[in-house]
């Protein structure tokens, strides 16, 4: 008896029920086999470590000491036109590093302090408020180091509100050196009001214009001590010039005193042999009178103008303007302590016969004896 087919009884093998497909166990044993050298790749050649983050180095903050700086003049009120000066009371040898002086503006004196833009390019511890300080107050820092190499900064008391000036064209004048204005020849101004009408005198400020009429810059290269006197230097040559000074009126109102323009600022050319000192004025006397003449005759010149005199350490250099003379007798001068050891000259303008302006300069007498 044949046996039986027992084919169709049987369960044929499904996907997926126990049994792998020849073509998925290919596709499992590729995948394994990419992954362990995806694996090992990375172990090998690990992937660079991120770039840190720089990390700013902070900036020291500096003390500030409030009890070191006073007000020179200026400030006490402050106006505009009127010079504030300020200055370091440390000792010139416990610092060093100074900065320049910032200068900055607030509208309450408490908070919201901004630089004020047009502070000196020269001597930064000066400032001469403007228009747009009214009403408003001022204060100047330095930045410094001190004796243990400790970075500080220096705060100076609050000035203001800032206050107006009414201007005044009268009453400024020039006391000598106007009429020419000369390089190297010092002009002197003075408020021309009585005593008893004014006082507080501020600062004078002396400016210089190209034209006489506008852009008209602060010089800032006059006698610190008496800021009546100032000597045009080359750099004025050409220009012109003015001056002012703040004060108060007897009523109670400051005024800006401005002088007329002068100028053109001239050279002129030195003669050093035209001008005799008295027998036995070399050396001189503190306390004696010194005489000075031009020796030209009378119709070898015309238009003499007032004498310099000036006073140096050394007799060759860096002479200095000697203020306290008669300027109604400007040709006689007397020696004071102050001359002694020192060498004196003096200098005067003239016109030749031709017309020509110049500059009778006497030779060095000294060095002065008590």
């Amino acid at each position: 008896m044949p046996a039986k087919d027992c084919s169709r009884f049987r369960n044929p093998p499904t996907p997926g029920a126990g049994h792998r497909q020849r073509g998925s166990m290919f596709t499992w044993m590729a995948a394994l086999f990419a992954a362990v050298v995806l694996t090992a790749c990375v172990i090998v050649n690990p992937p660079p470590a991120p770039t840190p983050t720089p990390m700013p180095t902070p900036t020291p903050t500096r003390q500030t000491i409030v009890d070191v700086v006073r007000i020179v003049e200026g400030g006490d009120p402050a106006v505009i036109g009127q010079t504030v000066r300020v200055a370091l009371t440390l000792e010139e040898d416990s610092y060093t590093d100074r900065s320049r002086w910032q200068w900055e503006r607030s509208d309450d004196g408490l908070t919201n302090w901004r630089n004020v833009p047009a502070s000196r390019l020269t001597d930064s511890s000066l400032y001469a408020p403007v228009v747009a300080d009214e009403g408003k107050y001022l204060r100047a820092s330095v930045s410094y180091v001190d004796s243990d190499d400790v970075g500080k900064v220096a705060l100076s008391p609050t000035v203001g509100p800032v206050s107006s000036a009414d201007i005044d064209t009268t009453s400024v004048d020039f006391e000598f050196g106007d009429d020419p204005v000369v390089v190297g020849r010092a002009v002197r101004a003075f408020v021309d009001l009585p005593n008893s009408d004014f006082s507080q005198l501020g600062r004078w400020r002396w400016d210089r214009s190209d034209n006489a009429l506008r852009d008209w810059v602060d010089v800032t290269d006059y006698d610190a001590e008496d800021a009546s006197i100032f000597t045009p230097s080359s750099l004025e040559n050409g220009k012109y010039l003015r001056v002012s000074a703040v004060y108060l009126e007897r009523d109670g109102d400051y005024r800006r005193g401005l002088s007329q323009t002068i100028g053109p600022v001239i050279t002129v050319e030195t003669v050093a042999d035209v001008v005799n000192f008295p027998s036995g004025a070399d050396p001189p006397d503190v306390g004696s009178p010194i005489t000075v003449a031009l020796t030209l005759s009378g119709d070898q010149y015309s238009d003499l103008g007032s004498w310099k005199w000036e006073r140096s350490n050394d007799g060759l250099g860096k002479w200095e303007d000697i203020t306290d003379y008669d300027a109604a007798n400007s040709a006689s001068y007397t020696p004071t302590s102050a001359d002694e050891g020192k060498y004196l000259r003096a200098s005067a303008l003239y016109l030749e016969s031709d017309g020509e302006r110049k500059r009778a300069l006497s030779q060095t007498i000294g060095p002065v004896v008590d």
